[in-house]
C-alpha cells in the first residue's frame, strides 16, 4: 500500500557579530530585555525547541556561528540537540541533522577555494558536535551552481535541499529525490522542497496555529493533489528561527505536528537521509544555476540591485570592495608563505581545528612546515592565517539581505574586512585595502548617508590605536 511520509527542516543560523577583539557580541539596538539577537532569539526558539525536543522529529542544520554562540553560551541546550540527533541515529542507523558551509557564503559567488575552505570548515563543525561525517549539506539560502554541487560531491555529501523552481523543470515531481549529474563524474542528490507548504508554514501565521488543523487543511489535501504513485515524501521547509522567533510559540506547533497530528492521519515523519536508505534515488533531474529560495531573481540579492532591493545600489560596490581585497590579501598570504608552509591552502584549510578548539595555532603551523621558524617568521604565519579568517567571514550573505548599508549586517562585514586588512599590515607591512577605498567609497546608506569608506576606515583606524595600546 502507497504511504505519505513528511519532512519539516529548519535550518537555523545565526550571522557572525562579535567584536573582532573582544570575542563578544556588543548590545544591539532592538533586542531588549535581550543584550543582542542572538540572545533574544536563542530565548524565543533554540532553547524552546530543544526542551520539547524537536530535534529529534525534524530534518536540521545549525550554522557553524550559531554553534560556536551556543557552545560558549549555552552548552546545556547543545548537549540536549546533540542527545536528540543520537537518539534518531540509535533508532534508524542515519542523522536527521545536516551540515552546512561554515560561514553563511552565496555559494556561487565564492571562488573554487573559498568553496572547498568553507565546505571542509563546516564538516569538521559538524563532526565535532555530532561525531559522525554528515551525509547531507544545506546551502546557504539554497544559493547554487554546479561547482558548488561538486564541492560537496568530492567531500562526501550524498545530498541536500533546493526550492522546486530551482529544479529546469517547472512540473518537476518534488515528492521523490533526483539525481543531479556532475561533470566529475559523481552524482548528487536534491530533495525539492514543497512550495506551497513551506510558504504557507512561513508566510501565513494563521496556517501553523493548529498542528490538527494544518494536517486536515493543507498537508492532506497537497498529498492528494500531488497523488504520485508509490510512497511519497513531502518536504517542507523553511528558517528555523520561525518556530518561536518569526512566529511565537511555533515550537509548540511543530513538535505536536510530528509528534501526533501528522501520525493520527496515517502519514509518517520522516527525514531525507532515512528516506534515501529505503528509497535510493533513481531518475535524473537539471538544476537552474544560480539560483536560490529567497531572489526570485538568482542571486542578484547579494551582488547587486533586484526586485527585493531596487534602491540598494551600495550592495554592488561593496561586492566589488570585498572581492577585489580578498583578492589582495590572498595574494600577499600565498606569496609570503609558500617559502615557509607547504601548502598555505592547506594550511587554512586545517585551521579549523583551532577554531573548534581542538588544536592551537602554533602546533598547526609547525604541522605544515619542514623547517624551524623563527619567531617573526611564526608570528607572520599566524597573523596571515587569522586574516584569512576575518577575510572570510566578511562574505556572510546577511551584509547583503537587507536594503540599507547602514545595518548592523553590512558593517559588521566592514567591520570584518578592515580587521582582516588590519592584521595583514601588522604582518608584512602591506596594506592590502590599497588603491581599494574610492570603489567601497561608492556604497552609500540611504537613510543615514553612511558611505562604506567612513566604515572601513573608521574600523581600520580604531584597530590601529587598538594594537598601539597593547604595545605599550
Amino acid at each position: 500500500m502507497d504511504q505519505s511520509h513528511f519532512c519539516v527542516h529548519g535550518h537555523f543560523y545565526q550571522p557572525p557579530r562579535v567584536d573582532p577583539f573582544t570575542g563578544l557580541i556588543p548590545k544591539e539596538y532592538g533586542a531588549d530585555p535581550y543584550g543582542n539577537w542572538t540572545e533574544k532569539i536563542y530565548h524565543e526558539c533554540y532553547q524552546p525547541n530543544a526542551t520539547v525536543g524537536n530535534f529529534q522529529k525534524i530534518s536540521f542544520n545549525i550554522g557553524a556561528t550559531l554553534f560556536e554562540w551556543l557552545d560558549q553560551n549555552h552548552p546545556e541546550t547543545v548537549r540536549a540537540i546533540v542527545e536528540q540527533e543520537a537518539m534518531v541515529f540509535q533508532r534508524t542507523g542515519v542523522s536527521n541533522a545536516m551540515a552546512q558551509p561554515y560561514f553563511h557564503f552565496i555559494m556561487p559567488l565564492a571562488s573554487a577555494r573559498d568553496k572547498t575552505t568553507m565546505v571542509r570548515w563546516g564538516i569538521r563543525d559538524y563532526v565535532a558536535h555530532f561525531g559522525r561525517h554528515p551525509q547531507g549539506m544545506w546551502l546557504p539560502e539554497t544559493a547554487v551552481d554546479m561547482a558548488s554541487l561538486e564541492a560537496l560531491a568530492d567531500h562526501g555529501i550524498a545530498f541536500t535541499i533546493l526550492a522546486p523552481w530551482q529544479a529546469k523543470d517547472p512540473a518537476q515531481d518534488t515528492t521523490k529525490p533526483w539525481r543531479i549529474k556532475l561533470s566529475n563524474g559523481k552524482d548528487m542528490v536534491v530533495f525539492f522542497y514543497n512550495a506551497f507548504l513551506s510558504g504557507e508554514i512561513s508566510f501565513n501565521p494563521g496556517a501553523s496555529e493548529n498542528a490538527d488543523g494544518f494536517v486536515h487543511d493543507w498537508l492532506i489535501p497537497q498529498s492528494q493533489t500531488l497523488n504520485r504513485p508509490g510512497d511519497q515524501l513531502i518536504v517542507a521547509a523553511s528558517d528555523g528561527e520561525l518556530y518561536g522567533h518569526h512566529q511565537p510559540f511555533r515550537e509548540k506547533f511543530l513538535s505536536y505536528l510530528l509528534d501526533g497530528a501528522v501520525e493520527k492521519q496515517g502519514i509518517q515523519r520522516q527525514y531525507p537521509a532515512l528516506w534515501l536508505r529505503d528509497h535510493p534515488a533513481e531518475g535524473y533531474a537539471e538544476i537552474i544555476e544560480n539560483t536560490s529560495w529567497s531572489c526570485h531573481h538568482g542571486i542578484e540579492r547579494w551582488r547587486d540591485v533586484c526586485g527585493d532591493a531596487p534602491t540598494a545600489i551600495w550592495k554592488k560596490p561593496l561586492r566589488q570592495f570585498q572581492d577585489r581585497l580578498a583578492d589582495s590579501i590572498d595574494t600577499i598570504y600565498e606569496t609570503r608563505l609558500k617559502n615557509l608552509i607547504r601548502d598555505p591552502w592547506a594550511l587554512r584549510d586545517d585551521y579549523a581545528v583551532v577554531l573548534l578548539g581542538s588544536d592551537k595555532i602554533d602546533t598547526l603551523i609547525q604541522r605544515h612546515t619542514s623547517q624551524s621558524l623563527t619567531p617573526g617568521q611564526a608570528s607572520m604565519v599566524k597573523l596571515l592565517v587569522e586574516a584569512q579568517f576575518e577575510r572570510l567571514r566578511m562574505f556572510s550573505s546577511d551584509a547583503w539581505f537587507f536594503f540599507d548599508l547602514d545595518r548592523i549586517e553590512p558593517l559588521n562585514a566592514l567591520k570584518y574586512a578592515a580587521h582582516a586588512a588590519n592584521l595583514v599590515e601588522q604582518a608584512t607591512g602591506q596594506d592590502p585595502s590599497d588603491g581599494l577605498i574610492s570603489l567601497i567609497s561608492e556604497a552609500r546608506s540611504e537613510l543615514s548617508g553612511l558611505t562604506g569608506d567612513m566604515v572601513f576606515l573608521g574600523y581600520l583606524k580604531k584597530f590601529e590605536k587598538l594594537l598601539r595600546l597593547d604595545q605599550v
